[in-house]
């Protein structure tokens, strides 16, 4: 005795999906949810006189496997009702018209879409305007990177902005032939490479061109700073921001000479700055600055950007920034007294340069005066004085009074053995803004 099943196989069909907004992960990588839906549906099928006879034991077991699917449907469609009537019934104390129940809502299942990281720093990327400006006018650039008064046009090549003087694509000098054999060769190297031949005749400036530094500064160069008196990267950037103060929380920060990033990053981390720009003149630094930051996974909220640029010709507008600084930098410097009017130029009233640098020896038998003096003799001397052929190291007494010239006030310091660290502000106008 045999019976044939009146169970056929269930046929399936898709519903299309749909897709919701992309979200960030915990990682910061992006990633789009998209609910897709599956509904089965069980059509009326005659039986067939010629179907082939099925054992009453497999029958039996099809019949509870599609009980047991119709039982799991049955109560997806209970939950999905639930909530549903629970989200109709906000909807209705909100004013808002309830919702239909879409079969997404009854069979969701999640699955994820990779975004690339370029689209999620793109993205970011639009939330926070940085201020850059034209080398050259100092006029602020459109979104395009021109300069509409002059018409140059810089670019963001490799996720770094090189906003140097020649630096725009549609320069002049950009076709210009080599005017050197050392230029012919630098010009032949990769782009990793070219700081192997500096084009700084400048010591404290061409030393940090060269990627063995950039690479080598984090791996113990830094270190090395602590037998003179330097407290470390993390009390020094705990300096920093406190001498930055309120008037640059939320508000768009320059870390200049910023080398590998390692006060960059900690700005960053801090959480206390709407934007933080990691500026210099090596490419090299700034290549290693960004690889740290991207090993550190933070550049997926794109609040920082890399910008290549001469301190002596800070590419912002007057008036710009929220706060500057600069740690163990300004006995780099082929003219400090410049850099510093920069800076003083682009502060907002009110806003706060910060730094650190190393003292020079202090003699004991020497009183302040005599002191400079013998500074000022020694640097003509070695010629050391603007970095030209060695790094220049400072006394409180010339730090004070080379801000002052600069339009700064309020000049507050730490000294530690050899190390200073010192601030001033940019003073508010007559109106007190």
């Amino acid at each position: 005795m045999s019976e044939r099943c009146d169970r056929p196989t269930v046929p399936t069909r898709v519903v299309d999906s749909r897709a919701i907004p992309p979200r960030l992960d915990a990682r910061g990588r992006g990633t789009r949810r998209r609910h897709s839906a599956m509904m089965a549906f069980t059509p009326s099928v005659a039986r067939s006189a010629s179907s082939a006879p099925i054992a009453r034991r497999p029958c039996v077991a099809m019949r509870a496997r599609t009980m047991t699917s119709r039982g799991a449907v049955s109560r997806a469609r209970a939950r999905a009702s639930d909530a549903d009537a629970s989200a109709s019934a906000s909807d209705d104390e909100d004013g808002v018209a309830p919702r239909a129940l879409t079969p997404d809502a009854v069979y969701g299942n999640v699955q994820e879409e990779r975004v690339t990281p370029s689209e999620v720093e793109a993205r970011a990327r639009e939330r926070v305007r940085f201020p850059l400006a034209c080398p050259v006018s100092f006029r602020a650039l459109n979104a395009d990177g021109v300069d509409v008064t002059s018409g140059l046009k810089y670019v963001e090549d490799d996720g770094r902005w090189d906003l140097t003087v020649g630096s725009a694509v549609n320069a002049a000098s950009r076709d210009a032939a080599p005017g050197s054999l050392y230029d012919l060769v630098r010009g032949a190297l990769p782009s990793e490479l070219k700081g192997l031949l500096p084009t700084s005749s400048y010591f404290g400036t061409a030393t940090f061109e060269t990627p063995q530094v950039a690479f080598a500064y984090e791996r113990g160069w830094r270190d090395s700073f602590k037998r003179a008196g330097f407290p470390g990267p993390d009390e020094e950037a705990q300096l920093a921001m406190e001498a930055l103060g309120d008037a640059a929380k939320d508000g768009i920060i320059v870390d200049a000479s910023c080398g590998s990033g390692l006060f960059s990053r900690r700005f960053l981390k801090s959480g206390l700055y709407r934007g933080v720009v990691a500026l210099d003149y090596s490419d090299a630094m700034l290549r290693q600055a960004k690889t740290y930051m991207d090993e550190e996974k933070l550049l997926g909220d794109a609040n920082v950007v890399f910008v290549r640029a001469d301190i002596a010709r800070l590419p912002f507008p007057e008036a710009s920034l929220d706060g500057v600084h600069a740690g163990a930098a300004i006995h780099c410097w082929p003219d400090s007294t410049t850099a510093i009017a920069e800076i003083t130029r682009v502060l907002k009233p009110g806003a706060t340069f910060c730094g650190t640098t190393f003292l020079n020896l202090q003699l004991p038998f020497l009183n302040e005066d005599q002191q400079q003096l013998f500074d000022s003799v020694s640097r003509d001397i070695s010629r050391t004085a603007n970095a030209e052929r060695g790094f220049r190291w400072w006394s409180k007494r010339e730090l004070q009074d080379l801000c002052a010239d600069c339009g700064l006030v309020d000049f507050k310091c730490d000294v530690r053995n050899q190390f200073i660290f010192f601030s001033a502000k940019k003073p508010l106008t007559q109106d007190g803004a």
